[in-house]
């Protein structure tokens, strides 16, 4: 499965469904053209001044999910790197504090997953194992 922005929402959907009881909002979603990063979470929070309310600020979020398009991820691989950025998007989105990006509340809603669902989210995925889409440079 090459991610593309029809097969990222639709595992996404699933995974929200299935594992986190439908309480995360949908974010944006992306491809990236890497063969370092196979996916990745983007979280940020700006305030801007609202003209039209003169001197009040609003908030605003930009909230994303990318996949690279380098790899042809079997189906639970997907699902489990889908899982994996699902867990920081929820901790952003619930403003959960943690001491590092896979850090203590990262790893254990990553075990209860994984115990829960017979899941396999790891911290990182051996890409040498994952074999290459056609869309992928000649190296």
């Amino acid at each position: 499965m090459i991610a593309d922005l029809n097969s990222m929402p639709r595992i996404y959907w699933y995974c929200r469904k299935k594992f986190f009881n439908n309480e995360l909002p949908d974010p944006n979603f992306d491809i990236i053209h890497s063969f370092k990063v196979m996916a990745r979470f983007n979280y940020r929070k700006t305030k801007k001044k609202d003209k039209k309310k003169g001197r009040k600020w609003k908030t605003l979020e930009y909230k994303c999910i990318s996949f690279s398009d380098y790899f042809d991820f079997d189906e639970e691989t997907f699902i489990n790197i889908m899982a994996h950025e699902m867990i920081h998007y929820y901790i952003a989105e619930h403003q959960i504090k943690d001491n590092k990006a896979h850090g203590r509340e990262f790893m254990r809603m990553a075990q209860e997953l994984n115990e829960k669902y017979g899941l396999h989210i790891t911290k990182t995925v051996d890409g040498s194992k994952i074999p290459l889409s056609p869309l992928a440079p000649k190296i």
